[in-house]
Protein backbone atom coordinates (compact mmCIF):
# COMPACT_ATOMS: atom_id res chain seq x y z
CA UNK A 1 0.00 0.00 0.00
CA UNK A 2 3.37 2.37 -0.20
CA UNK A 3 4.29 4.35 2.53
CA UNK A 4 0.89 5.41 4.02
CA UNK A 5 -0.84 2.27 6.43
CA UNK A 6 -4.36 2.80 6.25
CA UNK A 7 -7.28 0.35 7.33
CA UNK A 8 -10.36 0.17 5.40
CA UNK A 9 -13.89 -0.42 7.10
CA UNK A 10 -16.63 -1.71 5.05
CA UNK A 11 -19.87 -1.19 5.85
CA UNK A 12 -21.76 -4.23 4.15
CA UNK A 13 -24.88 -2.47 3.95
CA UNK A 14 -23.42 0.49 2.42
CA UNK A 15 -21.22 -0.83 -0.14
CA UNK A 16 -24.29 -2.89 -1.72
CA UNK A 17 -25.58 -0.60 -4.18
CA UNK A 18 -28.99 0.24 -4.22
CA UNK A 19 -31.71 -1.11 -6.77
CA UNK A 20 -33.28 1.61 -7.15
CA UNK A 21 -34.47 3.10 -10.36
CA UNK A 22 -37.38 3.44 -12.96
CA UNK A 23 -37.67 1.51 -16.32
CA UNK A 24 -36.62 3.56 -19.27
CA UNK A 25 -37.39 2.81 -22.47
CA UNK A 26 -37.05 5.46 -25.24
CA UNK A 27 -40.41 5.61 -27.75
CA UNK A 28 -40.70 2.81 -30.11
CA UNK A 29 -40.62 3.78 -34.06
CA UNK A 30 -42.79 4.56 -36.25
CA UNK A 31 -43.80 1.28 -38.50
CA UNK A 32 -41.91 2.24 -41.22
CA UNK A 33 -38.97 3.41 -39.72
CA UNK A 34 -36.32 0.90 -39.37
CA UNK A 35 -35.34 -0.57 -35.96
CA UNK A 36 -31.68 -0.30 -36.16
CA UNK A 37 -28.53 0.71 -38.10
CA UNK A 38 -25.36 -1.09 -38.81
CA UNK A 39 -22.13 0.15 -40.04
CA UNK A 40 -18.98 0.02 -39.90
CA UNK A 41 -16.25 1.88 -38.47
CA UNK A 42 -12.28 0.77 -38.96
CA UNK A 43 -13.61 -2.68 -38.28
CA UNK A 44 -15.74 -2.67 -35.54
CA UNK A 45 -19.58 -2.98 -35.99
CA UNK A 46 -21.73 0.17 -34.67
CA UNK A 47 -25.39 -1.12 -33.87
CA UNK A 48 -27.56 1.32 -33.10
CA UNK A 49 -30.95 0.10 -31.86
CA UNK A 50 -33.85 2.92 -32.31
CA UNK A 51 -36.93 0.08 -31.80
CA UNK A 52 -36.97 -3.49 -30.95
CA UNK A 53 -37.87 -6.12 -33.58
CA UNK A 54 -40.01 -8.06 -31.26
CA UNK A 55 -44.00 -7.53 -32.19
CA UNK A 56 -45.91 -7.65 -29.54
CA UNK A 57 -46.78 -11.33 -30.21
CA UNK A 58 -43.48 -12.60 -30.98
CA UNK A 59 -41.82 -11.27 -27.70
CA UNK A 60 -40.52 -13.71 -25.59
CA UNK A 61 -42.00 -13.69 -22.14
CA UNK A 62 -41.76 -15.63 -18.74
CA UNK A 63 -44.56 -18.44 -17.94
CA UNK A 64 -47.66 -17.11 -16.21
CA UNK A 65 -46.48 -18.94 -12.74
CA UNK A 66 -42.73 -20.98 -12.13
CA UNK A 67 -42.49 -24.26 -12.86
CA UNK A 68 -40.21 -25.44 -10.00
CA UNK A 69 -40.38 -23.47 -6.85
CA UNK A 70 -37.98 -24.81 -3.93
CA UNK A 71 -37.11 -22.66 -0.30
CA UNK A 72 -39.06 -23.19 3.13
CA UNK A 73 -38.43 -21.34 5.87
CA UNK A 74 -39.40 -24.44 8.05
CA UNK A 75 -38.33 -27.50 5.68
CA UNK A 76 -35.46 -29.60 5.51
CA UNK A 77 -32.03 -28.94 5.50
CA UNK A 78 -31.28 -28.94 2.14
CA UNK A 79 -34.39 -26.68 0.98
CA UNK A 80 -33.10 -24.02 3.49
CA UNK A 81 -31.34 -21.62 1.41
CA UNK A 82 -28.51 -18.51 2.50
CA UNK A 83 -27.11 -16.36 -0.11
CA UNK A 84 -27.56 -18.65 -3.28
CA UNK A 85 -25.26 -16.73 -6.06
CA UNK A 86 -25.50 -19.22 -8.74
CA UNK A 87 -27.00 -21.97 -10.45
CA UNK A 88 -26.42 -24.28 -13.91
CA UNK A 89 -28.99 -26.98 -15.68
CA UNK A 90 -26.88 -30.25 -16.43
CA UNK A 91 -28.25 -32.37 -19.10
CA UNK A 92 -31.27 -34.50 -17.75
CA UNK A 93 -32.66 -31.23 -16.47
CA UNK A 94 -31.66 -31.29 -13.05
CA UNK A 95 -29.66 -28.41 -11.55
CA UNK A 96 -27.07 -27.75 -9.04
CA UNK A 97 -26.72 -24.15 -6.86
CA UNK A 98 -23.92 -22.63 -5.25
CA UNK A 99 -24.47 -20.94 -2.08
CA UNK A 100 -22.13 -18.34 -0.52
CA UNK A 101 -23.93 -18.21 2.72
CA UNK A 102 -23.67 -22.11 3.12
CA UNK A 103 -20.32 -22.59 1.66
CA UNK A 104 -21.65 -25.65 -0.68
CA UNK A 105 -22.63 -26.97 -3.46
CA UNK A 106 -26.72 -28.50 -3.78
CA UNK A 107 -28.16 -30.88 -7.14
CA UNK A 108 -31.34 -31.28 -7.48
CA UNK A 109 -33.83 -33.14 -10.18
CA UNK A 110 -36.02 -31.17 -12.48
CA UNK A 111 -38.58 -31.78 -10.24
CA UNK A 112 -36.24 -30.03 -7.17
CA UNK A 113 -35.96 -33.89 -5.31
CA UNK A 114 -32.61 -33.17 -3.41
CA UNK A 115 -29.65 -35.63 -5.14
CA UNK A 116 -26.80 -34.34 -2.90
CA UNK A 117 -24.97 -31.40 -1.63
CA UNK A 118 -20.67 -31.01 -1.15
CA UNK A 119 -18.51 -28.81 0.04
CA UNK A 120 -18.01 -26.91 3.75
CA UNK A 121 -16.56 -23.94 4.85
CA UNK A 122 -13.24 -24.09 4.57
CA UNK A 123 -9.76 -23.99 2.81
CA UNK A 124 -9.13 -27.27 1.57
CA UNK A 125 -9.73 -29.22 -0.96
CA UNK A 126 -13.81 -29.25 -2.42
CA UNK A 127 -14.26 -26.29 0.57
CA UNK A 128 -15.02 -22.59 0.37
CA UNK A 129 -14.89 -19.66 1.69
CA UNK A 130 -16.64 -16.95 -1.12
CA UNK A 131 -17.57 -19.31 -3.57
CA UNK A 132 -19.20 -16.68 -5.92
CA UNK A 133 -19.44 -18.80 -9.55
CA UNK A 134 -20.40 -21.96 -10.67
CA UNK A 135 -20.56 -23.55 -15.16
CA UNK A 136 -21.18 -26.84 -15.75
CA UNK A 137 -19.13 -27.89 -18.54
CA UNK A 138 -18.57 -30.83 -21.05
CA UNK A 139 -20.30 -34.24 -19.53
CA UNK A 140 -21.84 -31.91 -16.99
CA UNK A 141 -18.64 -31.08 -14.99
CA UNK A 142 -18.71 -28.55 -12.47
CA UNK A 143 -16.50 -25.78 -12.38
CA UNK A 144 -16.56 -23.03 -9.59
CA UNK A 145 -14.48 -19.95 -8.40
CA UNK A 146 -13.85 -18.78 -5.17
CA UNK A 147 -13.11 -15.08 -4.82
CA UNK A 148 -11.52 -15.26 -1.68
CA UNK A 149 -9.19 -18.40 -1.89
CA UNK A 150 -8.83 -16.87 -6.07
CA UNK A 151 -9.38 -21.00 -6.69
CA UNK A 152 -10.62 -22.54 -9.48
CA UNK A 153 -12.75 -26.04 -8.54
CA UNK A 154 -13.89 -29.02 -10.44
CA UNK A 155 -16.43 -31.38 -9.39
CA UNK A 156 -17.67 -34.29 -11.23
CA UNK A 157 -21.56 -34.72 -11.91
CA UNK A 158 -21.90 -36.64 -8.94
CA UNK A 159 -20.12 -33.88 -6.92
CA UNK A 160 -17.01 -35.65 -6.48
CA UNK A 161 -14.18 -33.28 -6.12
CA UNK A 162 -11.38 -33.51 -9.11
CA UNK A 163 -8.69 -31.13 -9.24
CA UNK A 164 -8.32 -26.45 -8.49
CA UNK A 165 -6.00 -24.04 -9.85
CA UNK A 166 -5.41 -21.10 -8.36
CA UNK A 167 -6.09 -17.41 -10.59
CA UNK A 168 -2.70 -15.94 -10.81
CA UNK A 169 -2.93 -12.40 -10.84
CA UNK A 170 -0.12 -9.48 -11.43
CA UNK A 171 0.44 -8.74 -7.61
CA UNK A 172 -0.31 -10.32 -4.54
CA UNK A 173 -1.92 -6.29 -3.47
CA UNK A 174 -4.95 -6.48 -5.80
CA UNK A 175 -8.15 -7.98 -5.97
CA UNK A 176 -9.42 -10.13 -8.79
CA UNK A 177 -13.00 -10.88 -8.72
CA UNK A 178 -14.42 -13.38 -11.68
CA UNK A 179 -17.22 -11.68 -13.47
CA UNK A 180 -17.95 -14.90 -15.74
CA UNK A 181 -17.16 -18.62 -15.72
CA UNK A 182 -17.87 -20.07 -19.88
CA UNK A 183 -18.36 -23.98 -19.68
CA UNK A 184 -14.64 -24.51 -21.15
CA UNK A 185 -13.24 -22.90 -18.50
CA UNK A 186 -12.47 -19.60 -19.48
CA UNK A 187 -12.84 -17.11 -17.10
CA UNK A 188 -13.39 -13.60 -17.84
CA UNK A 189 -12.13 -11.68 -14.09
CA UNK A 190 -11.59 -8.08 -13.15
CA UNK A 191 -8.45 -6.57 -11.51
CA UNK A 192 -8.53 -3.94 -8.75
CA UNK A 193 -5.39 -2.77 -7.67
CA UNK A 194 -5.80 -1.09 -3.99
CA UNK A 195 -2.20 0.76 -4.20
CA UNK A 196 -2.88 4.48 -2.75
CA UNK A 197 0.11 6.30 -2.10
CA UNK A 198 -1.24 9.23 -1.90
CA UNK A 199 -3.41 8.35 1.00
CA UNK A 200 -7.45 7.36 1.23
CA UNK A 201 -9.48 10.26 -0.82
CA UNK A 202 -11.31 13.10 1.35
CA UNK A 203 -14.49 12.19 3.00
CA UNK A 204 -17.56 13.25 0.79
CA UNK A 205 -15.51 12.76 -2.69
CA UNK A 206 -17.03 10.55 -5.05
CA UNK A 207 -14.27 8.50 -7.00
CA UNK A 208 -13.82 6.15 -9.36
CA UNK A 209 -11.09 3.66 -9.06
CA UNK A 210 -9.54 2.02 -12.12
CA UNK A 211 -10.29 -2.03 -13.50
CA UNK A 212 -8.45 -3.80 -15.61
CA UNK A 213 -10.83 -6.19 -17.58
CA UNK A 214 -9.11 -9.53 -18.69
CA UNK A 215 -9.91 -13.21 -20.25
CA UNK A 216 -7.79 -16.05 -18.57
CA UNK A 217 -8.71 -18.94 -21.72
CA UNK A 218 -9.60 -22.36 -20.31
CA UNK A 219 -6.25 -24.18 -22.75
CA UNK A 220 -2.62 -21.71 -22.50
CA UNK A 221 -1.47 -19.63 -19.88
CA UNK A 222 -1.66 -16.20 -21.98
CA UNK A 223 -3.90 -13.65 -20.29
CA UNK A 224 -5.38 -11.45 -22.64
CA UNK A 225 -6.18 -7.87 -21.35
CA UNK A 226 -9.49 -5.90 -22.61
CA UNK A 227 -8.13 -2.85 -21.13
CA UNK A 228 -8.89 -0.42 -18.58
CA UNK A 229 -12.06 0.70 -17.42
CA UNK A 230 -13.76 3.13 -14.39
CA UNK A 231 -15.18 0.73 -11.65
CA UNK A 232 -17.80 1.34 -9.15
CA UNK A 233 -18.28 4.60 -7.81
CA UNK A 234 -17.49 5.36 -4.23
CA UNK A 235 -17.44 8.04 -1.56
CA UNK A 236 -15.79 7.98 1.54
CA UNK A 237 -18.31 8.30 4.40
CA UNK A 238 -15.75 9.00 7.54
CA UNK A 239 -12.57 8.39 8.00
CA UNK A 240 -9.67 9.82 10.82
CA UNK A 241 -6.43 8.48 12.14
CA UNK A 242 -5.69 5.44 14.43
CA UNK A 243 -3.06 4.08 16.20
CA UNK A 244 -0.91 3.14 12.77
CA UNK A 245 -2.60 4.59 9.96
CA UNK A 246 -6.32 5.56 9.02
CA UNK A 247 -9.81 4.05 9.45
CA UNK A 248 -11.89 4.98 6.70
CA UNK A 249 -15.22 3.97 5.93
CA UNK A 250 -16.15 3.36 2.16
CA UNK A 251 -20.00 3.78 0.59
CA UNK A 252 -21.19 2.57 -2.94
CA UNK A 253 -22.54 6.02 -3.84
CA UNK A 254 -26.71 6.37 -4.29
CA UNK A 255 -27.58 5.83 -8.15
CA UNK A 256 -24.05 5.09 -8.44
CA UNK A 257 -22.24 4.50 -12.05
CA UNK A 258 -19.99 1.21 -12.30
CA UNK A 259 -18.90 -0.95 -15.31
CA UNK A 260 -20.33 -4.44 -15.87
CA UNK A 261 -19.20 -7.19 -17.49
CA UNK A 262 -20.68 -10.69 -18.77
CA UNK A 263 -18.90 -12.95 -20.80
CA UNK A 264 -20.46 -15.93 -22.75
CA UNK A 265 -20.59 -17.89 -26.42
CA UNK A 266 -21.05 -14.43 -28.36
CA UNK A 267 -17.61 -13.46 -26.66
CA UNK A 268 -17.17 -10.54 -23.60
CA UNK A 269 -19.68 -7.53 -23.42
CA UNK A 270 -18.44 -4.45 -21.39
CA UNK A 271 -20.66 -1.33 -20.77
CA UNK A 272 -20.51 1.80 -18.09
CA UNK A 273 -24.14 2.17 -16.92
CA UNK A 274 -23.51 5.92 -17.29
CA UNK A 275 -25.18 5.73 -21.04
CA UNK A 276 -26.52 2.66 -23.05
CA UNK A 277 -23.66 1.90 -24.73
CA UNK A 278 -22.28 -1.79 -24.51
CA UNK A 279 -19.11 -2.92 -26.35
CA UNK A 280 -18.33 -6.35 -27.55
CA UNK A 281 -14.75 -7.84 -27.44
CA UNK A 282 -13.37 -11.36 -28.65
CA UNK A 283 -12.23 -14.02 -26.34
CA UNK A 284 -8.38 -12.85 -27.30
CA UNK A 285 -9.52 -9.11 -26.55
CA UNK A 286 -9.92 -7.97 -29.75
CA UNK A 287 -13.21 -4.80 -29.80
CA UNK A 288 -15.69 -5.80 -32.29
CA UNK A 289 -18.93 -3.97 -31.82
CA UNK A 290 -20.35 -1.03 -30.04
CA UNK A 291 -23.87 -1.76 -29.23
CA UNK A 292 -26.62 1.16 -28.57
CA UNK A 293 -30.15 1.66 -28.24
CA UNK A 294 -32.36 4.47 -27.87
CA UNK A 295 -32.77 5.43 -24.07
CA UNK A 296 -33.92 8.50 -22.31
CA UNK A 297 -32.39 9.26 -19.21
CA UNK A 298 -34.75 9.23 -16.31
CA UNK A 299 -34.38 12.33 -14.01
CA UNK A 300 -33.41 12.25 -10.55
CA UNK A 301 -35.72 14.42 -8.37
CA UNK A 302 -36.89 14.77 -4.73
CA UNK A 303 -39.66 12.11 -4.84
CA UNK A 304 -37.61 9.56 -6.21
CA UNK A 305 -34.92 10.22 -3.58
CA UNK A 306 -37.48 10.00 -0.90
CA UNK A 307 -38.51 7.02 -2.19
CA UNK A 308 -35.42 5.09 -2.42
CA UNK A 309 -34.29 6.16 0.77
CA UNK A 310 -37.27 5.01 2.35
CA UNK A 311 -36.85 1.95 0.60
CA UNK A 312 -33.29 1.02 2.09
CA UNK A 313 -34.00 2.72 5.75
CA UNK A 314 -36.84 0.41 5.86
CA UNK A 315 -35.08 -2.52 7.48
CA UNK A 316 -31.71 -1.14 8.44
CA UNK A 317 -31.19 -1.14 12.58
CA UNK A 318 -30.56 2.25 13.95
CA UNK A 319 -26.37 2.12 13.08
CA UNK A 320 -27.42 1.59 9.52
CA UNK A 321 -29.91 4.39 9.47
CA UNK A 322 -27.27 6.92 10.70
CA UNK A 323 -25.30 5.82 8.00
CA UNK A 324 -27.80 5.30 5.86
CA UNK A 325 -29.48 8.63 6.16
CA UNK A 326 -25.70 10.50 5.88
CA UNK A 327 -25.12 9.20 2.89
CA UNK A 328 -28.17 10.26 1.27
CA UNK A 329 -28.15 13.62 2.65
CA UNK A 330 -24.28 14.32 2.20
CA UNK A 331 -23.79 12.92 -0.92
CA UNK A 332 -24.01 14.96 -4.22
CA UNK A 333 -26.37 13.11 -6.14
CA UNK A 334 -26.23 12.77 -9.95
CA UNK A 335 -28.86 14.27 -12.57
CA UNK A 336 -29.96 11.38 -13.98
CA UNK A 337 -30.07 7.72 -12.76
CA UNK A 338 -28.21 5.07 -14.77
CA UNK A 339 -29.11 3.59 -17.75
CA UNK A 340 -28.91 -0.15 -16.34
CA UNK A 341 -27.46 -2.19 -13.72
CA UNK A 342 -26.32 -5.66 -14.42
CA UNK A 343 -25.68 -7.84 -17.69
CA UNK A 344 -26.01 -11.10 -18.28
CA UNK A 345 -25.14 -13.88 -20.98
CA UNK A 346 -27.25 -16.56 -21.79
CA UNK A 347 -25.97 -19.78 -23.33
CA UNK A 348 -27.25 -19.60 -26.73
CA UNK A 349 -24.99 -16.19 -26.70
CA UNK A 350 -27.68 -13.69 -25.87
CA UNK A 351 -27.18 -10.61 -24.17
CA UNK A 352 -29.03 -9.83 -21.26
CA UNK A 353 -29.11 -6.16 -19.72
CA UNK A 354 -31.63 -5.35 -16.67
CA UNK A 355 -32.85 -1.62 -16.47
CA UNK A 356 -32.24 0.11 -13.54
CA UNK A 357 -35.38 -0.33 -11.50
CA UNK A 358 -37.04 2.25 -9.21
CA UNK A 359 -38.28 0.98 -5.79
CA UNK A 360 -41.75 -0.48 -5.16
CA UNK A 361 -41.94 -1.26 -8.99
CA UNK A 362 -43.74 -4.79 -9.80
CA UNK A 363 -41.12 -5.69 -12.33
CA UNK A 364 -37.89 -6.10 -13.57
CA UNK A 365 -37.19 -5.27 -16.97
CA UNK A 366 -34.39 -6.60 -18.96
CA UNK A 367 -33.61 -6.01 -22.83
CA UNK A 368 -32.59 -8.76 -24.76
CA UNK A 369 -29.62 -7.92 -27.85
CA UNK A 370 -28.88 -11.06 -30.01
CA UNK A 371 -25.25 -11.44 -30.61
CA UNK A 372 -24.82 -9.57 -33.56
CA UNK A 373 -26.23 -6.72 -31.41
CA UNK A 374 -29.56 -6.12 -32.61
CA UNK A 375 -32.43 -4.94 -29.60
CA UNK A 376 -34.24 -7.71 -29.85
CA UNK A 377 -37.16 -6.57 -27.08
CA UNK A 378 -37.87 -6.75 -23.40
CA UNK A 379 -38.57 -9.38 -20.97
CA UNK A 380 -40.27 -8.25 -17.84
CA UNK A 381 -39.05 -10.88 -14.69
CA UNK A 382 -41.34 -10.91 -11.08
CA UNK A 383 -39.50 -8.54 -8.16
CA UNK A 384 -36.90 -9.49 -6.51
CA UNK A 385 -36.11 -12.28 -8.59
CA UNK A 386 -32.70 -12.77 -9.77
CA UNK A 387 -31.91 -14.70 -12.78
CA UNK A 388 -28.72 -17.19 -12.05
CA UNK A 389 -28.73 -18.55 -15.14
CA UNK A 390 -30.97 -18.42 -18.52
CA UNK A 391 -30.98 -21.41 -21.46
CA UNK A 392 -32.98 -21.79 -24.60
CA UNK A 393 -36.40 -22.09 -22.74
CA UNK A 394 -35.87 -21.91 -19.08
CA UNK A 395 -34.71 -19.27 -16.33
CA UNK A 396 -33.22 -20.75 -13.18
CA UNK A 397 -32.97 -17.56 -10.42
CA UNK A 398 -33.22 -16.93 -7.20
CA UNK A 399 -36.26 -15.16 -5.37
CA UNK A 400 -37.03 -13.68 -2.14
CA UNK A 401 -40.49 -13.43 -1.06
CA UNK A 402 -42.24 -10.78 1.82
CA UNK A 403 -40.79 -12.74 4.77
CA UNK A 404 -37.71 -12.95 3.22
CA UNK A 405 -37.12 -16.22 2.92
CA UNK A 406 -35.01 -17.11 -0.28
CA UNK A 407 -36.33 -19.57 -2.51
CA UNK A 408 -34.97 -21.22 -6.10
CA UNK A 409 -37.56 -20.86 -9.02
CA UNK A 410 -37.13 -22.08 -12.65
CA UNK A 411 -39.42 -20.64 -15.02
CA UNK A 412 -40.52 -21.44 -18.50
CA UNK A 413 -39.21 -19.10 -21.24
CA UNK A 414 -41.87 -18.91 -23.83
CA UNK A 415 -40.47 -17.90 -27.55
CA UNK A 416 -43.56 -17.60 -29.71
CA UNK A 417 -42.89 -18.76 -33.37
CA UNK A 418 -42.07 -15.70 -35.29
Amino acid sequence: MGSNLWTVKFSLALTLVATVSLTACGEAPAPDEPTSSVRDSAGILIVESAGPVWSEESGWRLGEAPLLDIGRLDGPDETQFFRVVAGTRLADGSFVLGSLGSHDLRRFTSGGEHLWTVGREGEGPGEFVGLMRLVSGPGDTLLTYDFRQRRFSRFAADGTFLDARPLEGPSESGFAFVESLLPDGTAVYTWRAFDRDGGPPAEGEVSRDTLSVQVLPASGDTVHELGLFPGDERVVLESGEVEGGFSIMISSTAFGRSTQIAGGASGVWVGDTDHFEIRRYSIDGRLEAMVRRRFDPIVVDDDLVQRAMAEELEDADDDQRRQIRRRWESVPLPETLPAYEALQVDRAGNLWVQLFEVPGAPERTWSVFRADGAWLGDVAFPDRFRPLEIGDDYVLGRFGDDLDVEHVQVWELIKPAG
